[in-house]
């Protein structure tokens, strides 16, 4: 693993090569018509450099895989299957150290990286035909991105905003790629970056039209608004999460899944309820491959995590939901997720990021803990959604709400911090540990901020290993 200030020390033209963009979606830079004048010094190439962030998202320790297998793993929606071959046994027994911890801190620094790039070149381009509108839109998107990045780095290897008023140690922000070595912000403060790059990202973001297969794998400006609802729930900002929850819910740009589709909406491009995803092709130069996320939950594939009976059990009858997992004939009693059943391939696959039915969990709970908007009901959203899964509605509590966010998000990487944000704590009764290690988690707990990793620690004099670890 490289450590930040190794990726930090790199030549501009060493992340710009970087510009493969999700390939058969977007054009790519030859690598060898690169020079340090040319990489970001024109609009074209400028664009090809905003492709080329999108990139790292598909990685193996990002959404291509372990990022939202571990959420999952860790929160109690999964456990080791009977085919299970040692993959994430120490993610599913809570036994990180940081020899052994997400390998999230790479591909996220190097995202942040090449959008400070594309980002902090804007302002020097003065390009005939080139409008404010079109560089707004690069760099709204790039915007996007590193508040993403950040936002998954924070909750990887912090704990939650709400513990300790956000004082304790997050992440280092990252906005000037440059040779240091970095000490951690606060989670606080890590929060407020993210929060501005998003308010920042807004009014200049449009919808992004430069010829893509999936035009839900580019940031826009919903997007946006979609992850500043998301930043502001996990911040306790109630109004705020309602106000932006309520922008993409009214766009008009999104439908919910019904009944008698959700079967049919995983594994196909852009899908009606989808505002942000990573869009998967097995033409992707970070194209994980046999250890893309597909081919974990398969059990014709490597299927080495399955799905809990806890969480199954959470489904009532006629909801559609429960019916997005499989079994396999040679192990009964055991079933695996099915929202990642491939493409072309099994091992190619969409990941959602942003969907609508979260947007309508969000400002649920957030009115449920004092926000207020004008026509929106705690009873209208929480029947909107759970009518267009099969099953009644009704006057939704706090804990109705955080079941409703474990059935309908479930393998989407969400569950592990909606308990943390929460202060609930994991209550594991279905679960098979390997190695030695305890079934439930109590928060707070040192562990629910994974350990730094190891070479970033060994190169970095100025990084702080979390307590505990």
């Amino acid at each position: 693993m490289k450590n930040i200030l190794k990726y930090l020390s790199v030549l501009l033209i060493m992340l710009a090569v970087g510009l493969t963009s999700c390939d058969d979606q977007l054009e790519q830079l030859p690598p060898e018509q690169l020079s340090n004048e040319l990489a970001l010094g024109n609009y074209n190439n400028l664009t090809l450099a905003t492709n080329g962030i999108y990139t790292l998202l598909y990685d193996v320790s990002y959404y291509g895989r372990d990022f939202t297998v571990i959420a999952d793993l860790k929160g109690g929606n999964s456990k080791s299957s009977p085919l299970n071959s040692g993959r994430f046994q120490t993610e599913f027994n809570w036994a990180n150290n940081e020899g052994s911890s997400s390998g999230l801190w790479t591909p996220a620094y190097y995202m942040i990286a090449r959008a400070n790039n594309v980002i902090n070149a804007i302002p020097n381009i003065e390009e005939a035909g080139v409008t404010e509108e079109m560089l707004g839109q690069l760099k709204g998107e790039a915007l996007f991105l590193r508040a993403l990045a950040h936002f998954d780095l924070v909750r990887m290897y912090a704990q939650p905003y709400n513990y300790l008023n956000g004082e304790t140690p997050g992440v280092p922000v990252m906005l000037v790629t440059q040779i240091s070595k970095p000490s951690r912000n606060t989670v606080a403060e890590v929060y407020t970056q993210i929060v501005t790059d998003l308010l920042d990202a807004e009014p200049i973001i449009g919808t992004p039209d430069r010829g893509a297969t999936d035009v839900k794998g580019l940031a826009s400006k919903e997007a946006v608004q979609a992850l500043l609802a998301k930043v502001y729930l996990y911040m306790g900002n109630w109004q705020g999460a309602a106000d932006y929850a309520t922008k993409v819910i009214t766009s008009g740009k999104y439908t919910l899944y019904t009944a008698t589709n959700y079967d049919e909406v995983w594994g196909i491009d852009g899908a009606s309820e989808v505002i942000f995803e990573v869009f998967g092709s097995a033409t992707q130069s970070g194209w994980p491959g046999y250890d893309e996320i597909g081919y974990i939950y398969e059990p014709t594939g490597y299927g080495d995590v399955c799905a809990t009976n806890d969480l199954l059990n959470l489904y009532e009858a006629g909801d559609v939901r429960r019916n997005v997992f499989k079994t396999s004939a040679n192990h009964a009693g055991y079933e695996w997720p099915n929202k990642f059943p491939g493409k072309d391939i099994i091992r190619v696959n969409n990941i959602p990021v942003l969907r609508l039915a979260e947007m309508y969990l969000i400002r649920v709970e957030a009115l449920l803990n004092g926000a207020s908007i004008s026509g929106a009901t705690t009873n209208g959203d929480y029947t909107t959604l759970r009518t267009n899964r099969g099953v009644a509605g009704g006057n939704p509590t706090l804990a109705d709400v955080y079941n409703e966010r474990r059935r309908e998000l479930c393998f989407e990487g969400n569950q592990l911090w909606d308990l943390s944000r929460t202060g609930r704590g994991l209550d594991r009764d279905d679960a098979e540990i390997i190695i030695s290690g305890d079934v439930d988690i109590a928060f707070p707990d040192y562990r629910w901020a994974m350990p730094i990793p190891a070479a970033e620690m060994d190169a970095n004099s100025n990084m702080v290993q979390n307590d505990g670890y």
